[in-house]
C-alpha cells in the first residue's frame, strides 16, 4: 500500500466517524430517555400500589380491632348477675353444671342473646323450658332457658335484644329465683355462655 492509498483510507475512515458520531449520540440519548421513562413508570405504578396496600392493611387492622371488642351474644337478663358458674363435666354423661345461673325474679323479661328462632317451648321433666336456635354468626349455637315461658310460637324469628320470654316457674338450679341459661354447640356439646358475652380484647403485634 502506497502512502496515497493510506491517506485516502485515513480520510475515508475519519469521514465515516464524523458521519456516525451524531447517530451514536442520538442512539445514546434515545436509550437514556427510554431508561428514564421506564424508571418514572415504575415509580408511578409502585406508589399507588404501596399506598393501597398500606391503606388496605390499616383497614384490616381496624376491622379486626373492632371485632375483637365486640361480643357475639348479650346477657339474657338486664343487669345480669351470675350466681352459678358453668362447670363442664369430664364426660357428657357425668354430672356437672352445663350453663349459668342468673339471679332473676318471677316475670323478669328474657332477652334474646342473639338472633334466632324459637325451637321449643314446653315442659321438660316438669320444668318450663324455652329453646332458641341461633344462626351461623354464633356458630349455630342453641340457647336453653329454664324456667321460662313464651307466647311466641315455635318457628318465630327473634331478633337479638328482643324480649321474647319471661321467667316463670321453679328451677332445681337454685333455691332462690334464678334463670338457668344453657348453651349447646352443634346441638350436642355444651358451651360456657360467659365466654360469649364477656368481651376480650385482642392485642395486634406489628409485623
Amino acid at each position: 500500500m502506497n502512502k496515497w492509498e493510506y491517506r485516502r483510507r485515513v480520510r475515508h475512515n475519519k469521514m465515516s466517524d464524523d458521519i456516525d458520531k451524531p447517530n451514536r449520540h442520538r442512539c445514546a440519548a434515545a436509550m437514556a430517555v427510554c431508561v428514564l421513562a421506564n424508571i418514572a413508570f415504575t415509580i408511578c405504578c409502585a406508589q399507588p400500589t404501596a399506598s393501597a396496600y398500606a391503606q388496605s392493611a390499616d383497614d384490616v387492622a381496624h376491622e379486626v380491632a373492632q371485632a375483637a371488642c365486640r361480643t357475639s351474644m348479650q346477657w339474657p337478663l338486664e343487669h345480669a348477675q351470675v350466681i352459678g358458674e358453668y362447670d363442664a363435666p369430664a364426660k357428657q354423661w357425668l354430672p356437672g353444671h352445663r350453663g349459668l345461673d342468673l339471679r332473676a325474679r318471677p316475670q323478669d323479661a328474657i332477652i334474646a342473646p342473639a338472633d334466632g328462632v324459637v325451637a321449643f317451648s314446653g315442659k321438660v321433666a316438669g320444668k318450663s323450658v324455652v329453646t332458641l336456635r341461633h344462626g351461623a354468626e354464633t356458630g349455630s349455637l342453641t340457647s336453653t332457658f329454664e324456667p321460662a315461658v313464651t307466647t311466641r310460637p315455635v318457628g318465630a324469628v327473634i331478633a337479638k335484644g328482643e324480649r321474647f320470654a319471661r321467667v316463670e316457674g321453679g328451677s332445681e338450679h337454685c333455691a332462690d329465683g334464678c334463670l338457668h341459661w344453657g348453651l349447646k354447640s352443634g346441638g350436642r356439646d355444651y358451651a360456657d355462655p360467659s365466654g360469649r358475652v364477656r368481651s376480650m380484647r385482642v392485642e395486634l403485634k406489628p409485623l
